[in-house]
């Protein structure tokens, strides 16, 4: 589950490149296919040796060679075998070619060379005219080979390393080690498997869009074209599903995607686990695929299971949960192979590592006004399990392709957020791979289902699947490309079905994250603020059987956490826009301005909520019961992050852009910085001038953001592009910056306190270089 902390870590094979060898010779015909599968690699081992027979009719053929680092996809590569005098090469390239057109490099620097991983002798007295067998013990127990991730003060000890044994699967060999590695100040030892595995004949492919919330197969750390607004030449990442009975509506698949869950797997859980994952069924029979998804348990006396594989979907479960210092750890990924060529999911193992206490925090603070079992601490299994069930299924999302972003966000009507019925068959979020985590807006008299406050699987996974997995293979090009459009284009009528990937710099409330969104992003936070309210008067009863203050102190911060994520939701709305994917055939617009009117009531909420704090959250009752000091102060961390993204240089821009270029935004950022101004010193007009600290600090912090913005000096660093405050901003900033010096200096002759005596002479001294 993505927070962004909780990573979906995706890891390409490769098929095949460029360079000395032509695409045209590593297509195989279906009678070259069968007998190389006839004649796959050979091991055995001998005296602690590990000798493998390499096929000649495998010489150039496209294989993976995969890392299995304890049960995760930690790293795999196109390699194939080539013959030279008397050694064999292991080789893997440096650019491989999609089916799709475009050429993909391996490497950061695009060296497009094709790497030697190894260099075999050939044992002539055991090769045969069929078979060259080599020694390949050495390669296995460098542990990370050439060009793999490593560490550089991280080396193996040969000696004590040694390899345990082998096992074959379906075009598969895995060779299974122990490793000692060697520090420098410690050793440790750990268990790695690798395994040698003959890509299947390729699918039919299916190419990316943007509109659509797929990973592409070509998608590289260090080129990360997946997350911008663009469709590049790539195909999307899915499971090879073809239907048993291609003339029915709905059919069987040839071969279902089939997760094995692992036997680490506490019991009560299972059952949770298991429906999260079938909670996709009825997306893959909206594609037209009855039971397209198995879910097995494991088989405790199978001894293929000590060996990974990558014909095996694991469901595993984090070993680190119960572990002192990842109490509240966010851990769960998916971890997925994708064939680069043309897209096809390999294989996909999903990791719940989450910790309890994370997923039992996180519901509470939301929902403890609103569900009488999250008014207790643990909470009971019955409602643990369904939040693991939601967390499996946001992952399981992942295993079948989809990314982490943002479906359908601030479009569902506001009123339908408190009416069961609308949530029982459409949910509080579009999509189950929302980051929407829990329903905060019902209130206790809508006696809303607690049920109906965990996400699901909602319309817009269904819609997506759609999308990528309905089988078009009798399709022409055209034909394919016009019906996936028509797909596409149910977004014109149904908003919900929208996706952004969502970016660094937030531009409305559709790509805001941990909050639940609707179409009134204001209403539905003045709600939340009011179950906040109530589950800060929880805490004392959910604490009420703990040994100590530590379960009441780390929930009332993640109270504060969400506060600050619902101020900053509404602070989204100003210069904020909507986000609706366009193609160019389309020619509508991508970024739509949110409503004048909206922006103006989203300031006067934001203004009155963010900067005046109400005692009950600043300070609640309990508190003073177990702390001592106003350090550390985390509302006011909160509140300097919400003043600054307020005044930022992206937000200005994001402004002048409106005033520039659509009607009825004139003068937006000029009126935008004076009501800011004004409400953040509104005392000054009072006429016994009273500023509390928290107030003060807020202030002081402004003058000096402001000062150090439009201080900064021209020149390169500040060139077209820069982020830096533009000129016109600037000018703005000094006009407010003088008013509010004259303001400053008419304030010291009314009635003030020393200290905020004091706060106003600081503030004019800061002010003393503005003429």
């Amino acid at each position: 589950m993505k927070n962004r902390s909780l990573i979906f870590m995706l890891i390409f094979p490769v098929l095949m490149f460029a360079g000395n060898f032509s695409k045209e010779s590593l297509v195989t015909t279906d009678t070259q296919q069968n007998n190389i599968l006839d004649n796959f690699i050979e091991a055995k081992l001998e005296n602690d040796r590990l000798y493998l027979g390499i096929p000649k009719i495998l010489l150039s053929q496209p294989m993976l060679f995969i890392n299995h680092q304890e049960g995760a996809r930690l790293e795999n590569k196109y390699v194939h075998w080539k013959q030279h005098a008397g050694n064999l090469f292991l080789e893997t390239p440096g650019v491989i070619k999609s089916s799709s057109g475009v050429l993909i490099p391996m490497t950061a620097d695009n060296s497009m060379r094709n790497e030697i991983i190894a260099v075999f002798e050939i044992i002539e007295e055991k090769s045969t005219e069929k078979i060259y067998w080599i020694n390949a013990t050495d390669m296995f127990l460098k542990k990370l080979l050439s060009g793999w991730k490593a560490t550089i003060s991280q080396g193996t000890a040969k000696n004590q390393s040694y390899i345990k044994g082998i096992n074959f699967f379906e075009n598969e060999l895995v060779i299974k080690t122990f490793i000692v590695n060697t520090g420098k100040s410690s050793s440790w030892s750990e268990e790695v498997d690798y395994s040698l595995y003959l890509l299947p004949k390729p699918m039919k492919s299916r190419s990316f869009d943007h509109r659509i919330g797929f990973f592409s197969a070509d998608y590289m750390n260090f080129n990360p074209i997946n997350y911008k607004a663009e469709t590049p030449k790539a195909n999307i990442s899915r499971w090879r599903l073809e239907k048993k009975n291609k003339n029915q509506l709905i059919s069987n698949p040839v071969k279902p995607i089939t997760f094995i869950l692992t036997d680490a797997i506490p019991k009560k859980w299972k059952p949770y686990v298991k429906a999260g994952v079938l909670e996709w069924l009825p997306a893959f029979e909206a594609a037209g695929f009855e039971n397209a998804i198995v879910v097995k348990e494991d088989i405790a006396n199978d001894s293929d299971l000590n060996f990974n594989s990558i014909h095996r979907n694991l469901i595993s479960w984090g070993d680190k949960r119960n572990v002192r210092g990842y109490e509240n750890k966010k851990g769960s990924s998916a971890y997925v192979i994708t064939d680069l060529i043309t897209g096809e999911i390999l294989s996909a193992n999903i990791s719940i590592g989450s910790s309890y206490q994370s997923i039992m925090d996180e519901y509470i603070i939301r929902c403890g006004a609103l569900d009488d079992r999250a008014q207790q601490y643990p909470v009971p299994d019955e409602l643990l399990g369904a939040l693991i069930q939601a967390l499996v299924a946001h992952e399981a999302g992942h295993a079948f392709g989809l990314k982490d972003a943002n479906y359908g966000e601030y479009t569902y009507p506001f009123e339908k957020m408190r009416d069961e019925k609308w949530l029982l068959d459409m949910g509080y979020s579009p999509s189950i791979m929302n980051y929407t985590r829990y329903s905060f807006i019902p209130q206790p008299k809508d006696s809303i289902d607690p049920s109906l406050l965990i996400p699901k699987l909602g319309p817009t996974d269904i819609y997506s699947i759609k999308w990528a997995y309905t089988p078009l293979d009798d399709f022409s090009l055209d034909e394919e490309k016009k019906a996936l459009e028509n797909i596409v284009r149910e977004q014109d009528s149904i908003p919900w079905y929208r996706y952004n990937i969502g970016q660094e710099e937030l531009i409305g409330p559709g790509a805001t994250d941990e909050v639940v969104e609707s179409t009134n992003p204001i209403e539905s936070t003045r709600l939340g603020l009011k179950n906040i309210k109530k589950v800060l008067e929880l805490l004392p009863k959910i604490n009420e059987n703990q040994s100590d203050h530590s379960l009441i102190d780390r929930l009332y911060e993640k109270v504060l956490e969400l506060w600050f994520k619902q101020m900053r939701q509404v602070l989204s709305l100003i210069g904020g826009y909507t986000i609706y994917y366009q193609s160019g055939e389309q020619g509508g617009n991508s970024y739509t301005p949110i409503g004048l009117d909206i922006q103006e009531d989203a300031f006067d909420f934001f203004v009155k909520h963010a900067f005046r704090t109400p005692n009950w959250l600043a300070c609640p009752e309990w508190k003073t019961r177990n702390h001592y000091s106003t350090y550390p102060d985390k509302l006011m961390d909160f509140q300097i992050r919400l003043l600054m993204e307020s005044i930022n240089q992206r937000r200005l821009k994001r402004l002048e852009y409106l005033e520039q270029n659509h009607k009825g935004f004139e003068g937006i950022t000029a009126e935008f910085l004076t009501r800011l101004q004004r409400s953040l010193f509104y005392e000054l007009n009072t006429e016994v001038v009273q500023i509390n600290d928290r107030k003060q600090e807020l202030q002081q912090l402004y003058v000096d953001a402001l000062l150090a913005g439009i201080q900064q000096r021209s020149g390169q660093l500040n060139a077209t592009g820069n982020i830096n405050y533009s000129a016109h901003s600037k000018s703005l900033i000094t006009v407010n910056l003088l008013n509010l010096k004259s303001a400053l200096t008419r304030s010291l002759d009314k009635k003030t306190k020393p200290d905020t005596y004091g706060h106003l002479k600081l503030l004019l001294k800061k002010l003393d270089g503005i003429e």
